[in-house]
């Protein structure tokens, strides 16, 4: 008869779980955000076009063709500790989101117990004659008398998501995660991104320093050669000390390049985890040609871009916080049991004999809650409609950027184009100046001038192409970079 109710009561239990997941799985609406759904119109073209002839997918350092940082990107990624803490991030995200996500399956724990007492009748008036035989009592006359109970058994609770309400807030959850780590990754690839451009500041900084190195060499001539036609009486005082001054001058300007060069280096070890002794970085060449990039239509953006993906995923979990929320005003069941054994003795506590078993249901039906449930609902659908602005500012925000880099692209290729006709031009200057100072028939001052002209344009033209290669690293994060997914343990 016990067993018939059992299992009379576990077929219950058995259609209760069936129709739950049955409403589960016809009554959640998708809350998935597409691009359709936002009311901005995307063109099928850039504003600004770039020729592209190569794929960025993965291998995108390799636009720059160099060795050395190709070497430095792979020790950045093995030895950077803001790397390997944002790895430890997606890993607390990761777990977090299991800790904090509802229960839609019964938990289940196990429980064992050992009880045993002893109690006396001297409370109660009793006389040591009351029970003459018993084996209980002590020579003081009290009577004892105890008991041991032994018990296991297995208990569960269970929430049936009848509604699905459990299930959007697991979704919303796993969304929420997916959206950290996302943006997580995003930000992995902008430290990477922000490093490389950090990698060629130094090596701008060590072509600067060998310029200047070159440009104190020059002056020296100058004034050395100056210095023979004033002992010679050719040449005035002031030519001789215009030209001491000139080289103490680019002394100065030497020194200074060789302490950025040293606190860029210093940087670039910090950030890989090494000893700051400034060397990292000594004669390296700046690429003079960058290959091109495809860069895609401006839809793609929505695919490659780990935050812009993010913005998505926090539109979709707003929106089943909101069906959560709105599910919770309906009635809820939970289930709660346990099936186990209790006996007086250790060695039955096995016994399927002295099994002990309970089952019970619990029906919650919200009525009056201080109009907590309502206002949660109000709170859900401005953070709906908030996710929603949030992605739509976040979608031309990235647009914008990208238009922006493109402009900027193509203004420094004209740039660059003109600081080379200009170095060349500088070049003949200071030939012919010297010649014609040499003839007599033209000042010192127009000699140094031109040399220092000459030097400038060299430096801005390192200035450019160094602004060009970063332009271009951000051009790469600003399309989507590449995307690392975490390892789980």
């Amino acid at each position: 008869m016990k067993s018939s109710k059992m299992l009379y009561r576990l077929k219950v239990l058995i259609h209760i779980a069936i129709s739950s997941f049955f409403f589960n799985g016809c009554g959640l609406n998708s809350h998935s955000v597409n691009i359709e759904s936002i009311p901005i119109e995307i063109p099928k073209y850039w504003s600004t076009s770039i020729h592209s002839n190569d794929s960025l997918i993965g291998d995108w350092h390799s636009i720059f063709d160099e060795p050395e940082f190709e070497d430095f990107i792979i020790l950045f990624k093995k030895n950077s500790i803001d790397l390997q803490t944002i790895v430890y991030d997606q890993k607390i995200a990761y777990y977090g989101s299991l800790i904090k996500q509802p229960r839609i399956f019964p938990s289940i724990n196990s429980n064992a117990g050992l009880d045993t007492n002893m109690q006396n009748l001297a409370g109660f008036g009793f006389a040591d004659s009351f029970l003459e035989d018993s084996d209980d009592s002590d020579n003081s006359g009290i009577i004892n008398f105890g008991s041991t109970n032994v018990s296991f058994g297995i208990n569960f609770q269970w929430e049936v998501d009848i509604w699905g309400n459990l299930l959007n807030a697991r979704k919303a959850s796993l969304k929420d995660y997916e959206s950290i780590n996302y943006n997580l990754n995003y930000l992995g690839f902008s430290l990477l991104v922000r490093a490389s451009q950090i990698y060629f500041d130094a090596v701008e900084a060590s072509m600067q320093l060998e310029l200047a190195e070159e440009s104190y060499t020059s002056f020296v001539e100058i004034s050395n050669f100056v210095k023979t036609r004033y002992e010679k009486g050719l040449k005035s005082s002031l030519d001789y000390r215009l030209s001491q001054a000139t080289v103490s001058n680019s002394k100065i300007i030497l020194e200074n390049r060789k302490i950025q060069l040293k606190n860029i280096n210093r940087k670039i070890e910090t950030m890989l985890g090494l000893y700051p002794t400034g060397n990292f970085i000594k004669a390296y060449n700046l690429p003079n040609y960058l290959l091109d990039i495809d860069i895609g239509i401006p839809a793609d953006l929505l695919l490659r871009r780990p935050d812009i993906k993010a913005l998505f995923l926090n539109a979709e979990s707003a929106g089943l916080r909101l069906a959560e929320a709105k599910r919770n005003r309906l009635p809820r069941i939970s289930l709660s049991g346990n099936v186990g054994t209790s006996s007086n003795s250790l060695d039955d506590i096995f016994n399927i004999e002295h099994g002990v078993w309970n089952l019970g249901a619990n029906l919650l039906t919200p009525i009056f809650n201080g109009s907590t449930l309502s206002n949660n609902i109000k709170l859900q659908k401005i953070n709906k409609e908030k996710a929603k602005k949030d992605l739509i500012s976040g979608l031309l925000k990235a647009f914008s950027e990208v238009e922006k880099i493109l402009d900027y692209d193509n203004s420094l290729n004209v740039q660059i184009q003109a600081i080379n006709l200009a170095v060349e031009e500088s070049s003949d200057v200071l030939s012919l100046s010297k010649q014609r100072y040499d003839k007599g028939l033209l000042p010192l001052d127009f000699v140094l001038n031109s040399q220092a002209s000459y030097n400038s344009i060299r430096s801005q033209k390192l200035s450019l192409t160094n602004i060009n290669i970063k332009n271009r690293l951000s051009l790469i994060l600003a399309i989507g970079g590449e995307f690392i997914p975490i390892k789980k343990d």
